[in-house]
């Protein structure tokens, strides 16, 4: 994924650096980028609060304070598996209807549900790279 891909996906600067990233990360993102990386993976913010363990009553009320770093990384990651998956198939459209859908490769698992934690997401880019190399999954 490109900084710029990121920058566009959650609303932040663009990163010049991993390092940058990093710093950004540290600081926390706003609680917009949520929302903006909700509305491009099509799902609405409830569900995805769910996938970074914040409530959405508590998304309310922090609507101009950062995000503590744990989340901000936590969504940045799923923002870089989104990015991974649009490489993958192509299409954002495609992305989006393989993330949504059980995958046999994932224990006939739909992979937003295995986006909440690191094991989960680890899988789910295995399985990507699975795709991309040809290998069935």
């Amino acid at each position: 994924m490109t900084y710029q891909a990121l920058s566009e996906t959650l609303g932040i600067p663009e990163p010049r650096s991993d390092a940058e990233l990093i710093e950004i990360t540290k600081k926390g993102l706003h609680p917009e980028a949520i929302k903006l990386l909700a509305n491009a993976m099509e799902i609405p913010v409830s569900e995805f609060a769910r996938f970074v363990h914040v409530s959405t009553r508590t998304l309310s009320r922090r609507k101009e304070m950062p995000l503590d770093s744990h989340v901000s990384d936590h969504i940045v990651t799923i923002s870089r598996v989104y990015a991974r998956c649009i490489d993958v198939f192509r299409t954002r459209e495609r992305a989006v209807r393989w993330l949504k859908n059980p995958v046999l490769a994932l224990g006939n698992t739909r992979p937003l549900d295995l986006l909440d934690t690191g094991t989960g997401i680890g899988m789910v880019m295995k399985v990507l790279g699975r795709i991309e190399h040809g290998v069935y999954s």
